[in-house]
C-alpha cells in the first residue's frame, strides 16, 4: 500500500499547493494543476493508497484553497475503491449519507 502524507503548513498560494501535490502524488509532467485535474488523477489510482491530511492553521491565506483541496480527497475517495483518505480533524472524516468513515 502506498501511503501519502499531506502537511499544508507550507504551501502559501494555491499554485504552492499544486506544486506540493503534484510532488506528494508523484503525479506525470502532463498533470493540470487545478482541482479538476487533482480529482482526476485521484480517482485513476489503480494501486492501494492512504492519504493522511495534517491540520493547517485558520489563519493560513491558503486555508479556503485547502479546504477545496480536502473536499476533492473526499470526493476521489467515494469515487476510487484505491484510495483511503484519513483527515486528522476528526469531523472532516464524517460522511453525511454514511456516517463517520473511520
Amino acid at each position: 500500500m502506498k501511503k501519502v502524507l499531506l502537511d499544508f503548513q507550507v504551501p502559501a498560494t494555491p499554485e504552492q499547493v499544486q506544486d506540493y501535490l503534484a510532488l506528494k502524488f508523484d503525479f506525470p509532467e502532463y498533470y493540470g494543476a487545478n482541482l479538476d485535474a487533482f480529482y482526476d488523477m485521484l480517482t485513476d489510482i489503480g494501486e492501494d493508497t492512504c492519504v493522511g491530511v495534517f491540520e493547517t492553521q485558520e489563519d493560513l491565506p491558503v486555508c479556503t484553497y485547502v479546504r477545496k483541496v480536502k473536499r476533492v480527497l473526499g470526493d476521489a475517495e467515494q469515487e476510487n475503491p484505491h484510495l483511503c483518505v484519513i483527515f486528522a480533524n476528526l469531523e472532516d472524516n464524517y460522511d453525511e449519507e454514511k456516517g463517520w468513515t473511520l
